[in-house]
């Protein structure tokens, strides 16, 4: 299912490595086959411990933190002394530690979709909006329940790929 998985350096926290996940014998998502493609997705990013990013159990921290000024923040002017212990705002390496795991996991579900189904999400930024898109259009048609009849001739009793009257 995820083959040539590997890890990559991250720089904004070295000691949390990125996850570079493959999805080569995925199931392609089609418009009729959601629950089948979900249970695979959803095992594989389980199994690496990466699904609370898609899932939305582990959303974005603040893009930006307030931090103390450090040595290498400038001094203060004569005109301005207060400002010498007044906080610093910089980027958040937990936030940077996120974005980036979360595109390689928002990558990696692309390369899954089929070009119909791929063409819907387009607009999605993060795997979170991916997969709620997902599964908003295609999780309540799949679980439409059988009728019991075919939907072409509407006689009770067959599916519509043994229907004589559509062949």
């Amino acid at each position: 299912m995820a083959d040539n998985n590997s890890f990559i350096l991250n720089p904004h926290e070295p000691s949390k490595p990125l996850a570079c996940i493959t999805f080569t014998n995925v199931t392609k998502l089609l418009p009729n086959n959601y629950p089948n493609w979900k249970q695979q997705v959803e095992a594989l990013l389980d199994g690496y411990h990466l699904l609370q990013y898609p899932d939305g159990s582990f959303p974005a921290p603040s893009e930006m933190i307030l931090t103390a000024p450090t040595s290498s923040t400038p001094t203060p002017s004569e005109t301005t002394p207060t400002t010498a212990s007044l906080p610093v705002t910089t980027q958040n390496p937990a936030y940077q530690t996120w974005r980036r795991q979360d595109r390689l996991i928002y990558g990696a579900l692309l390369t899954t979709l089929s070009n119909e189904v791929a063409s819907l999400v387009s607009q999605t930024k993060t795997s979170h909006d991916l997969w709620i898109l997902l599964k908003n259009t295609y999780a309540k048609a799949s679980r439409k329940p059988f009728l019991g009849r075919c939907q072409w001739c509407n006689i009770k009793g067959h599916v519509l790929s043994q229907c004589k009257t559509f062949q």
